[in-house]
């Protein structure tokens, strides 16, 4: 396998993994304020700045995790690509795109079920 042809599959891994690392601490703290461009939207988490707070509060944790998956995999696989092993490096990047989507996914239901009890 030729590491050109999935250099853009890890990076997108890579971005996704950027989103969520950054996400994470403003979401927790509380320092993502309800907006159009970036955040868990959902019909409960936009109703009130309150909801939205709470919702991403709550999903905090697990958007953490999903960065720390994130960065996990994407070492594992660019030590693959060291090791000439691109046909294991493709996988391991696909097995991270497989856990940080459902760990966001996750977040994304959390914090809407939080986001209804306010």
């Amino acid at each position: 396998m030729d590491p050109a042809g999935f250099i853009p599959f890890m990076l997108g891994l890579l971005g996704i993994t950027l989103v969520a690392a950054f996400l994470a601490p403003m979401a927790r703290d509380g320092k993502l304020a309800r907006n159009a461009a970036i955040g868990i939207k959902t019909r409960h988490t936009l109703a009130s700045d309150e909801a939205w707070l709470a919702g991403h509060r709550k999903a905090a944790s697990l958007m953490a995790a999903a960065s720390w998956a994130g960065w996990a995999m994407l070492a594992g696989a660019a030590i693959l690509c060291v090791l000439g092993q691109f046909g294991f490096a493709f996988a391991t990047t696909g097995a991270g795109y497989l856990a940080v989507i459902t760990l966001l996914m996750i977040s994304a239901a959390k914090a809407n079920r939080a986001a209804q009890g306010v």
